[in-house]
């Protein structure tokens, strides 16, 4: 890792927001993503399936902390402070495609149902962009959502991304041609 990019850090950095924490997944949370993981979240991620196993958790898990070894990718558990069980995951979001020498890093994240519209992904991801360009210096974020997801468009524009093209691609997990929306925001 390398210090001119803020890279430095041997542990896994822990990210506070007003409502929500992000520190790094455990093996621990695997129940929490198996259960937590419904049809009406899955149908929105690229490559998840559903139904979502504990295995489908541990691989995940698994690969996300060889991914922030060599890091290609950080995937934080999102924490809810308000919850009654508040050490408990209530969805994940991460930073996928790291690329320090070009600067940029793919965006993406999900919530369990029984905790949106509370503001979670919202304040999720407004800490990941600011953690993203001012401690990894990463210039460009970009995300990709169906553009039939409104809910996860809002998110994204609230925390001034930006909708900078539209795709038809071929996803495997629907057998079908899916619209896919493409959104960035630089670093200022």
């Amino acid at each position: 890792m390398t210090e001119d990019h803020g890279l430095d850090q041997i542990e896994f950095p822990v990210l506070e927001g007003q409502t929500v924490k992000l520190r790094e997944l455990l093996i621990d949370d695997a129940a929490n993503m198996s259960r937590l993981m419904s049809y009406n979240i899955s149908k929105w991620l690229w490559e998840v399936p559903h139904p979502y196993t504990l295995e489908n958790a541990m691989n995940f898990i698994d690969s996300s902390h060889k991914e922030f070894r060599l890091l290609k990718a950080m995937n934080f558990a999102i924490l809810y402070k308000m919850n009654s069980e508040s050490k408990s995951l209530v969805g994940i979001i991460g930073l996928k495609n790291i690329n320090i020498d070009d600067r940029k890093a793919n965006l993406g994240y999900w919530i369990g149902e029984s905790f949106w519209g509370n503001g979670i992904a919202s304040e999720s991801v407004k800490l990941i962009i600011n953690y993203a360009f001012s401690v990894l210096r990463l210039e460009d974020i970009y995300a990709y959502v169906y553009s039939q997801n409104k809910p996860s468009i809002r998110v994204l524009e609230k925390n001034g991304m930006t909708r900078v093209c539209e795709v038809n691609e071929y996803s495997k997990k629907l057998d079908r041609y899916q619209k896919t929306a493409k959104f960035l925001i630089k670093r200022k």
